[in-house]
């Protein structure tokens, strides 16, 4: 009884002494302020909330059929999502392995043999003879989880899983949009080759003009001069615009998971003029609807975990074992002969040269970079949105005093040829005119291409709320971990 005692005491006060050990770590303070509301307040027009369709595409306020089968297509083939598919599938088998560590683990074995023997002695014949042998085993084993330790690997683990399911949800979202900037700027590119070619056409007619003017004495050598070269400046333009082209649809094919150089299909003609940008909300909506947020927080806790269960392997394990033994020279006798055990150790270290104190050390360290990483985080994203709703802002204004400036533009044309063709004003003026308006039409274009990508830009910064691939969470039916 006074033994029994003893033990009691012993080992009530070292499981109060490895429960004091194993306490929860002080909670991590958010190094980064999440303000009110945003700096820069959009004038774009925005849908509500209620026209959002959370289970559609952001694509879709397009209403463009040849963008959303791009897209589509690039999301079931693009090689990073693939790659981003692995990880995340690699994450669920860890969390399946980190599962089965404690067990229980039950093995078995089975075997036979047959031995042969002979003998001689002297002045007596050779005797031989052979013996059969039959055994079978059965071993079990199971490591009780006093001190959480498995408990939070596997809950550590889960949440890896899931930030890597946020991961590809992410990667899947910056796809979409770098497949639609890289269709506007093929859609760009193509109307202002459309363009020049237009301008080339009017310089060369132009030029034929100034020439029968040069016979006919109404113009001198240096006005068809100077056209000719405005007509090769004009027609200089031209490669670099093919060259772009081509080079948008090699990046278009490699987004989709095609081989560069394969054909991609782009048909539409025009720039899309009117579609809703994305409510920006408060920054503190940010915190949901974006992928990578929520994945930098999941890894901030699963490094919290990992610190609870570097400090629960500084105690002992308490493992549990069975073990059944079959034997027979006989195999119709072999499970009428067995010894059973039944075990229990009790294994923990003593010196270990501080290594397990190290790893504690390194999992906070750990921890206080996943919290570092996930202020990061949102503060960038908080900066992507200020950014977006600064850049359609002025972007619009900038189109809008461009266009004015081109009107002006060619006023200033009409004027400068009427004056050239009365002598009052050199065919330099005129030229230069000509050119200016030519270079605005086009930077007009890549103006109002570049405003709708930076509607795009807004909706990745914001972070559509859209989960693109749905995935069961790994959950433990033990500890409801999610």
């Amino acid at each position: 009884m006074r033994y029994a005692l003893i033990s009691i005491v012993l080992m009530s006060g070292f499981f109060i002494a490895g429960c004091n050990l194993i306490s929860p770590e002080p909670a991590a303070v958010m190094p980064v302020d999440i303000p009110d509301a945003y700096v820069y307040d959009t004038g774009v027009d925005t849908p509500p909330i209620s026209k959002e369709d959370p289970d559609g595409g952001w694509w879709q306020q397009f209403g463009i059929d040849e963008l959303s089968q791009l897209i589509q297509t690039g999301l079931g083939r693009n090689y990073d999502l693939q790659v981003l598919k692995a990880r995340a599938d690699q994450a669920l088998a860890d969390v399946k392995s980190e599962k089965s560590n404690p067990g229980p683990f039950l093995d078995y074995f089975l075997g036979g043999e047959r031995t042969y023997s002979q003998s001689k002695t002297r002045g007596q014949s050779i005797a031989r003879d052979h013996e059969n042998t039959y055994s079978a085993s059965l071993d079990a084993e199971y490591t009780l989880d006093l001190w959480g330790k498995n408990r939070a690997d596997v809950n550590a683990r889960e949440l890896e899983y899931l930030a890597a399911v946020r991961d590809l949800e992410d990667g899947a979202l910056t796809l979409s949009t770098d497949i639609a900037d890289t269709w506007v700027d093929i859609l760009s590119v193509r109307i202002r080759m459309e363009v020049l070619a237009r301008q080339i056409e009017a310089n060369r007619m132009t030029l034929k003009l100034q020439e029968l003017r040069f016979i006919n004495g109404k113009a001198t050598a240096l006005d068809v001069s100077q056209q000719r070269e405005a007509l090769a400046q004009v027609l200089s333009a031209m490669p670099l615009l093919e060259k772009e082209e081509k080079q948008l649809l090699n990046v278009m094919g490699l987004y989709l998971g095609r081989t560069p150089g394969t054909p991609v299909a782009v048909s539409t003609g025009d720039l899309p003029q009117s579609f809703l940008a994305p409510q920006p909300g408060i920054p503190s909506d940010l915190l949901e609807n974006r992928a990578d947020i929520k994945a930098a927080r999941m890894r901030l806790k699963a490094a919290a975990l990992d610190v609870e269960a570097a400090k629960a392997d500084l105690l002992p394990q308490l493992t549990l074992s069975a073990s059944a033994a079959f034997s027979s020279g006989s195999l119709d006798l072999l499970f009428q002969n067995w010894v059973l055990s039944l075990g229990a150790a009790l294994a923990g270290p003593l010196l270990d040269g501080g290594a397990r104190e190290a790893e504690i050390e390194r999992t906070r360290a750990m921890v206080r970079e996943a919290l570092n990483v996930y202020a990061k985080t949102v503060a960038t994203a908080i900066y992507q949105v200020e950014d977006a709703l600064v850049a359609i802002d002025r972007q619009k204004t900038y189109i809008e005093l461009l266009a004015q400036q081109l009107a002006a533009v060619k006023v200033t044309l009409q004027d400068a040829r009427v004056q050239y063709l009365n002598g009052q004003s050199s065919y330099l003026n005129y030229l230069a005119a000509w050119a200016s308006m030519e270079s605005l039409e086009r930077q007009l274009i890549s103006e109002q291409a570049t405003y709708v990508k930076e509607r795009i830009a807004l909706y990745k910064a914001t972070g559509w709320r859209r989960e693109f691939f749905k995935a069961p969470p790994a959950q433990d039916k033990n500890t409801g971990a999610n």
